[in-house]
């Protein structure tokens, strides 16, 4: 199945309708019983993706929604919703099989193998790649032999998408899904070729998202050194490709994609796994799927019921010494 690109949609948090029915009073002579009114009120349910560790990094996941306390700008929330680390995930795999990877797309397929049989059997997992172009592979399955066909058909070659890969993975991809989602985005973040999405709005959908991000940071410098020449060929509508010079990034780019990777990242309460030789990715995908395995799923309702389309800063403390929770910085309001 192919994403294709439908133009840009404004995002903001999901709206969920609570209908109150309130009814008139019956007089004891004569009046008649006046028929219920209906009315709508709009509320924001703000759903948070937590983990929390030890100062040490240890991960804790014995809690109850009774450790938690939520501040909304400063302002505590009542905590209305709570899951325990049990609850499946949906998981977006999505690899950069661009040409900066073509020399060790063999061995980042088998990692990411292991990393989805790695997953809870429960967790559904979808595969997209990103090369010159963004494919889905596969849907959501639980099912991993067709988890793993969707990895290895991944092909190599072409300019690298990154924008455009994370921008459809979270709009057309994660938005529509209403339990907990993760984005697992492996690349060396350096965009060459997206056209119809930047960076600055993609930081701004994973201030919106409720997927929580994490990325998988590949150093390609040394494979790439000066680039690569991409010679004049056919797309896959027959169309002619011109040439296109696809480096993987002079120093300063990778510095500035890492940090890229970085704010998408903590945007949403992920983090960044860096895996600066390939002996680290198996590292980097245990540790995502032990995130994974460690989350806790906390929600309210904010009391803060203004339609100005601020972004409001959240903040998750534990009530317990010496425990560190870890989240999304926040959202974005509606706005009528």
């Amino acid at each position: 199945m192919r994403i294709r690109y439908r133009g840009y949609i404004v995002c903001g948090f999901i709206i969920v309708s609570a209908l109150a029915a309130f009814g008139a009073g019956q007089s004891t002579i004569t009046q008649k019983s006046a028929p219920p009114q209906s009315i709508h009120v709009e509320v924001e349910m703000v759903s948070l993706p937590v983990v929390v560790t030890t100062r040490e990094g240890r991960r804790v996941t014995d809690l109850t929604a009774d450790d938690f306390t939520v501040l909304e700008d400063g302002v505590q929330q009542k905590i209305s919703g709570f899951d325990t680390t049990d609850e499946p995930v949906d998981v977006l795999l999505a690899l950069d099989t661009s040409g900066s990877v073509q020399r060790r797309l063999a061995l980042i397929q088998n990692e990411a193998v292991d990393f989805v049989n790695q997953l809870h059997p429960d967790d559904e997992v979808a595969v997209m790649s990103f090369p010159q172009d963004v494919t889905l592979q596969q849907d959501f399955s639980i099912d991993r032999n067709r988890n793993a066909r969707a990895i290895r058909e991944t092909r190599a070659g072409g300019s690298t998408v990154v924008y455009e890969a994370v921008w459809l993975g979270l709009e057309e991809v994660l938005k529509p899904i209403t339990e907990r989602s993760a984005f697992v985005l492996f690349t060396d973040g350096v965009d060459t070729a997206s056209r119809k999405a930047s960076m600055q709005e993609t930081l701004e959908l994973a201030k919106e998202t409720k997927a929580t991000i994490y990325s998988v940071y590949f150093n390609t410098e040394a494979d790439m050194g000066r680039g690569a020449q991409r010679p004049m060929g056919r797309g896959r509508r027959g169309m002619s490709i011109p040439p296109i010079f696809s480096p993987g990034g002079s120093n300063s780019e990778y510095q500035r994609s890492r940090a890229y990777l970085g704010q998408l990242s903590e945007f949403s309460g992920g983090k960044v796994f860096d895996a600066l030789k390939m002996e680290d990715l198996s590292s980097a995908f245990r540790e995502i799927a032990n995130e994974l395995a460690s989350q806790y799923s906390i929600g309210y309702y904010s009391t803060n019921q203004k339609h100005d389309g601020s972004f409001r800063k959240i903040e998750v403390r534990v009530n317990r010494p010496g425990l560190i929770a870890r989240t999304k910085k926040g959202y974005y309001g509606k706005k009528d």
